[in-house]
């Protein structure tokens, strides 16, 4: 009753039959970001918030993928609306993690580092910090699972090195694939780096299970780490012969603890 009542009724109203009778791709990012904060401001007009939001951050991806403090510092944008931001950016992310690495396709197969990167790829998506995650592989090299390490730093895995074995040993995996990023800078592999990912690999083979590799991603490259003919060189290396290595692991380990 109150929405009848305000003067920006009308307009709210025919944004959306507008809306319901074609394309949402005809929509402008403002007007999206408009709609949207129809469910945080029951009578403002909230065009103007949303050509703030733009105005800000540059786009729709930065408004996303904006921390909820600086939202909140945009006129017209209270904790609701930084709330409701907050987790469309979450959502957006992990739509497009299923949607483009496969993930819960039983028929999904890494075999190549090609796969594998291409499947961790999703993970990073508006990542400004480093993250590190785990994915974990059957005999067939299908995905088993896929989460996230420690607090988002390559130290932190360290420490998680039981956690990461007790998940892969209660999932059955026969491989742990292990991949970061270095968000604005280069795949070059540090020596903590080459340190934490040698730990793990002694501490899985102890339970019978292989660390493939770890990847480390930029935006323009990835580098692997086990397959470097020279750990003690930090050099991104071509990434050609992690295939062979990753066929040599498996040939070794083929039993099934199922």
């Amino acid at each position: 009753m109150a929405e009848k009542s305000s003067p920006h009724a009308g307009h709210r109203e025919r944004m959306r039959k507008r809306l319901m009778s074609s394309s949402s791709a005809v929509f402008a990012d403002h007007e999206i970001l408009e709609m949207l904060l129809y469910y945080t401001n029951a009578r403002g007009d909230t065009n103007e918030t949303a050509h703030a939001l733009i105005e800000a951050f540059g786009s729709l991806e930065g408004v996303l993928d904006a921390d909820p403090d600086r939202l909140q510092s945009v006129w017209g944008i209270g904790e609701s609306a930084s709330v409701l931001f907050t987790l469309l950016g979450e959502l957006s992310r992990r739509y497009m993690i299923q949607k483009m690495s496969g993930a819960g396709k039983p028929d999904a197969v890494l075999d190549s580092p090609e796969k594998l990167v291409s499947f961790f790829l999703p993970h990073f998506i508006g990542a400004t910090k480093e993250l590190v995650y785990a994915l974990l592989l059957d005999n067939s090299m299908r995905p088993l699972d896929c989460f996230p390490v420690g607090d988002g730093t390559v130290s932190s895995v360290i420490l998680s090195v039981r956690s990461i074995a007790e998940r892969a040993y209660t999932k059955h995996a026969a491989a742990v694939v292990l991949a970061h990023n270095h968000p604005g800078g280069i795949a070059v592999p540090s020596s903590e780096d080459i340190q934490v990912t040698h730990h793990l690999r002694e501490a899985l083979s102890l339970l019978g299970i292989t660390l493939v590799d770890h990847f480390v991603l930029s935006d323009r490259s990835f580098a692997p780490i086990l397959s470097k003919i020279d750990i003690k060189t930090e050099e991104a290396v071509a990434a050609s012969p992690i295939f062979d290595l990753i066929k040599s692991n498996f040939k070794q380990k083929k039993g099934d603890r199922s």
